[in-house]
Protein backbone atom coordinates (compact mmCIF):
# COMPACT_ATOMS: atom_id res chain seq x y z
CA UNK A 1 0.00 0.00 0.00
CA UNK A 2 2.78 2.27 0.82
CA UNK A 3 4.47 1.24 -2.44
CA UNK A 4 1.45 2.70 -4.50
CA UNK A 5 1.15 6.11 -2.65
CA UNK A 6 4.62 6.78 -3.10
CA UNK A 7 4.60 5.84 -6.99
CA UNK A 8 1.17 7.82 -6.97
CA UNK A 9 2.96 10.70 -5.91
CA UNK A 10 6.09 10.76 -7.75
CA UNK A 11 4.22 10.19 -10.84
CA UNK A 12 1.61 13.05 -9.88
CA UNK A 13 4.69 15.47 -9.09
CA UNK A 14 6.54 14.40 -12.16
CA UNK A 15 3.27 15.10 -14.10
CA UNK A 16 2.74 18.42 -12.66
CA UNK A 17 6.50 19.44 -13.26
CA UNK A 18 6.12 18.80 -16.32
CA UNK A 19 2.72 20.58 -17.49
CA UNK A 20 4.82 23.80 -15.47
CA UNK A 21 7.74 22.71 -17.72
CA UNK A 22 5.59 22.77 -20.84
CA UNK A 23 3.54 26.19 -20.38
CA UNK A 24 6.91 27.88 -19.42
CA UNK A 25 8.21 26.85 -21.97
CA UNK A 26 5.26 28.18 -24.58
CA UNK A 27 5.16 31.01 -22.22
CA UNK A 28 9.12 31.97 -23.72
CA UNK A 29 8.40 31.49 -26.97
CA UNK A 30 4.95 33.56 -27.01
CA UNK A 31 6.71 36.45 -25.58
CA UNK A 32 9.87 36.37 -28.03
CA UNK A 33 8.76 36.30 -31.27
CA UNK A 34 10.74 36.83 -34.56
CA UNK A 35 9.31 39.79 -36.60
CA UNK A 36 10.49 41.06 -40.40
CA UNK A 37 9.68 44.23 -41.81
CA UNK A 38 8.48 43.60 -45.28
CA UNK A 39 7.40 45.46 -48.77
CA UNK A 40 8.50 49.17 -47.24
CA UNK A 41 7.35 51.42 -50.53
CA UNK A 42 6.80 55.40 -50.69
CA UNK A 43 2.97 56.24 -50.33
CA UNK A 44 3.74 60.17 -50.28
CA UNK A 45 6.45 62.26 -50.74
CA UNK A 46 6.62 65.99 -50.63
CA UNK A 47 9.10 69.03 -49.73
CA UNK A 48 9.42 67.90 -45.92
CA UNK A 49 8.72 64.15 -45.64
CA UNK A 50 8.06 60.91 -47.56
CA UNK A 51 6.27 58.32 -46.02
CA UNK A 52 6.31 54.95 -46.06
CA UNK A 53 3.95 52.02 -45.66
CA UNK A 54 4.67 48.29 -44.99
CA UNK A 55 4.04 45.42 -42.89
CA UNK A 56 5.53 44.46 -40.15
CA UNK A 57 5.67 40.33 -40.47
CA UNK A 58 5.32 38.63 -36.50
CA UNK A 59 5.71 34.81 -35.97
CA UNK A 60 4.00 33.19 -33.20
CA UNK A 61 6.39 30.18 -32.20
CA UNK A 62 4.27 29.04 -29.60
CA UNK A 63 1.07 26.69 -29.27
CA UNK A 64 -1.03 29.39 -27.59
CA UNK A 65 -2.96 32.68 -28.79
CA UNK A 66 -1.87 36.35 -28.04
CA UNK A 67 -3.25 39.96 -28.47
CA UNK A 68 -0.74 42.35 -30.32
CA UNK A 69 -2.63 45.87 -28.40
CA UNK A 70 -0.42 48.35 -29.36
CA UNK A 71 3.56 49.03 -30.45
CA UNK A 72 5.32 52.20 -30.58
CA UNK A 73 8.95 52.10 -32.41
CA UNK A 74 11.32 54.19 -33.13
CA UNK A 75 13.71 53.58 -36.45
CA UNK A 76 17.27 54.64 -37.09
CA UNK A 77 19.68 54.70 -39.59
CA UNK A 78 23.38 54.54 -38.93
CA UNK A 79 22.80 56.09 -35.22
CA UNK A 80 20.23 58.78 -36.71
CA UNK A 81 16.81 59.34 -36.07
CA UNK A 82 14.74 58.00 -39.04
CA UNK A 83 10.92 57.83 -37.80
CA UNK A 84 8.38 56.81 -35.20
CA UNK A 85 5.71 54.25 -35.99
CA UNK A 86 2.56 52.86 -33.83
CA UNK A 87 -0.54 51.40 -34.06
CA UNK A 88 -3.20 50.58 -31.09
CA UNK A 89 -5.07 48.22 -33.70
CA UNK A 90 -5.68 45.25 -31.62
CA UNK A 91 -4.36 42.00 -33.75
CA UNK A 92 -5.40 38.46 -32.67
CA UNK A 93 -2.31 36.12 -33.23
CA UNK A 94 -3.30 32.79 -33.52
CA UNK A 95 -0.47 30.19 -32.50
CA UNK A 96 2.28 28.81 -34.34
CA UNK A 97 1.25 31.58 -36.90
CA UNK A 98 2.96 34.41 -39.12
CA UNK A 99 0.56 37.49 -38.84
CA UNK A 100 1.01 40.90 -40.25
CA UNK A 101 0.94 44.23 -38.76
CA UNK A 102 0.42 47.52 -40.64
CA UNK A 103 3.45 49.88 -40.29
CA UNK A 104 3.94 53.77 -41.37
CA UNK A 105 6.97 55.52 -40.96
CA UNK A 106 6.85 59.56 -41.42
CA UNK A 107 10.29 60.32 -42.01
CA UNK A 108 11.39 63.83 -42.39
CA UNK A 109 13.77 65.04 -44.50
CA UNK A 110 15.45 67.47 -42.34
CA UNK A 111 16.31 64.82 -39.72
CA UNK A 112 18.19 62.18 -42.78
CA UNK A 113 20.74 65.00 -43.13
CA UNK A 114 23.91 63.09 -45.24
CA UNK A 115 22.27 59.83 -43.89
CA UNK A 116 20.30 59.99 -47.20
CA UNK A 117 23.64 59.91 -49.16
CA UNK A 118 25.21 56.88 -46.54
CA UNK A 119 21.47 54.89 -47.68
CA UNK A 120 21.58 55.75 -51.53
CA UNK A 121 25.63 54.53 -51.32
CA UNK A 122 24.36 50.96 -49.82
CA UNK A 123 22.26 51.05 -52.02
CA UNK A 124 24.47 51.61 -55.38
CA UNK A 125 26.87 49.46 -53.34
CA UNK A 126 24.00 46.59 -53.09
CA UNK A 127 25.01 46.37 -49.60
CA UNK A 128 22.52 45.22 -46.73
CA UNK A 129 20.44 47.86 -45.99
CA UNK A 130 20.57 47.51 -41.41
CA UNK A 131 18.55 49.71 -39.55
CA UNK A 132 18.21 50.16 -35.45
CA UNK A 133 14.79 50.02 -33.98
CA UNK A 134 14.05 50.77 -30.70
CA UNK A 135 10.25 50.72 -29.01
CA UNK A 136 7.63 48.43 -27.09
CA UNK A 137 4.87 46.22 -27.80
CA UNK A 138 2.11 45.42 -25.36
CA UNK A 139 0.52 42.10 -25.70
CA UNK A 140 -1.95 40.13 -23.84
CA UNK A 141 -1.04 36.28 -23.09
CA UNK A 142 -3.15 33.97 -21.05
CA UNK A 143 -5.14 36.80 -19.26
CA UNK A 144 -1.72 38.80 -18.62
CA UNK A 145 -0.46 42.22 -19.90
CA UNK A 146 2.97 42.95 -20.74
CA UNK A 147 5.13 45.39 -22.51
CA UNK A 148 7.60 43.48 -24.65
CA UNK A 149 10.86 46.25 -25.04
CA UNK A 150 12.54 46.26 -28.45
CA UNK A 151 16.30 47.36 -28.55
CA UNK A 152 17.96 46.02 -31.92
CA UNK A 153 21.27 48.29 -32.98
CA UNK A 154 21.74 46.18 -36.15
CA UNK A 155 18.30 44.78 -37.82
CA UNK A 156 18.74 44.19 -41.41
CA UNK A 157 16.04 45.11 -43.71
CA UNK A 158 17.69 43.61 -46.86
CA UNK A 159 20.38 41.87 -48.05
CA UNK A 160 20.74 43.80 -51.22
CA UNK A 161 17.43 46.48 -51.32
CA UNK A 162 18.28 47.12 -55.40
CA UNK A 163 18.10 42.75 -56.20
CA UNK A 164 15.00 43.22 -53.91
CA UNK A 165 13.07 45.87 -55.78
CA UNK A 166 14.18 44.48 -59.24
CA UNK A 167 17.16 47.06 -59.86
CA UNK A 168 20.56 44.68 -59.73
CA UNK A 169 20.29 44.84 -63.41
CA UNK A 170 19.72 48.53 -64.40
CA UNK A 171 22.49 49.57 -61.72
CA UNK A 172 24.89 46.76 -63.09
CA UNK A 173 24.36 48.39 -66.35
CA UNK A 174 25.21 51.59 -65.11
CA UNK A 175 28.06 50.47 -63.08
CA UNK A 176 29.82 48.91 -66.25
CA UNK A 177 28.90 52.05 -68.22
CA UNK A 178 30.87 54.36 -65.88
CA UNK A 179 33.70 51.73 -65.36
CA UNK A 180 34.27 51.15 -69.45
CA UNK A 181 33.36 54.88 -70.42
CA UNK A 182 34.21 57.14 -67.73
CA UNK A 183 36.93 55.05 -66.16
CA UNK A 184 34.72 55.60 -62.86
CA UNK A 185 35.11 52.20 -61.85
CA UNK A 186 33.16 51.88 -58.22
Amino acid sequence: MKTKTILFVVGGGLAVYALYRYISKQLALAMNWDYKIRYLTISNFDNESVTLQGVLQIINPSNFSLELNSYSLDFYYKGAFLAHAEDNKKILVQPDTTFDAPIVLNVKLSTLGTKALAFGKDVFDQKPIRFGIEGRANVTFGGVTRDIDFDIPDYEYSSDLAQEYNLSKPLTEVKDFLCQKLYICV
